[in-house]
């Protein structure tokens, strides 16, 4: 059976994943649905866990919500723009591997007058690139 990551940012859309993840769970079961909150146990290594959890999956959603490519960290920097941004991390290694990641729009969308967010505003690592 399919095993599903779900990636998403609390801040942006927190609430949104931990509905999905209640429906998508009650369709698959809860041992096919990775979500960091509800899957890992205390003491385990996050980013250990993490990467096992993205390469063992066979598709990634990416929740994204109004805020997902402009929150910044504490320094004011775009955290999508941080090489070690756990968000960044999981789709550019879901995207190494081949794993099919799917864009879930989850509030309406209006980034810089643009309907939707523009793929060349995502970070190089993060875009996939097919020759």
């Amino acid at each position: 059976m399919s095993r599903i990551f779900i990636s998403y940012r609390r801040d942006d859309s927190g609430g949104w994943a931990g509905r999905l993840y209640d429906r998508i769970s009650q369709h698959f079961g809860r041992d096919h649905v990775f979500m960091d909150i509800d899957t890992i146990e205390p003491g385990l290594d996050f980013v250990e866990v993490i990467e096992q959890a993205v390469g063992s999956c066979d598709a990634l959603l990416a929740l994204i919500g109004r805020q997902w490519l402009t929150l910044t960290d504490d320094d004011g920097q775009r955290r999508l723009d941080n090489p070690e941004d756990f968000v960044r991390l999981e789709i550019a290694a879901a995207l190494v591997r081949n794993i099919r990641v799917i864009p879930v729009l989850v509030q309406a969308h209006t980034c810089h007058g643009q309907t939707l967010a523009r793929c060349a505003e995502a970070p190089r690592t993060a875009q996939c690139s097919r020759t």
